[in-house]
């Protein structure tokens, strides 16, 4: 069961870093819309969280 954590770990932070350079690109062009602001902050929840459970997982 741990693999398939970890595997789902690293497809969340991929899309996370996808979501955030999406918002860049959409910033960059001056079409920011109130989607792309939802994109980045749910990023940035899950890199959160991932840094969160991987801090976490060194410790035990």
């Amino acid at each position: 069961m741990a693999d398939h954590e970890r595997i789902l770990g690293v497809i969340h932070f991929i899309l996370a870093i996808l979501w955030i350079w999406f918002f860049l690109q959409s910033k960059r062009n001056h079409t920011v819309n109130y989607i792309h602001i939802m994109l980045l902050l749910f990023a940035v929840g899950i890199l959160l969280n991932t840094l969160y459970k991987v801090i976490d997982s060194w410790w035990f």
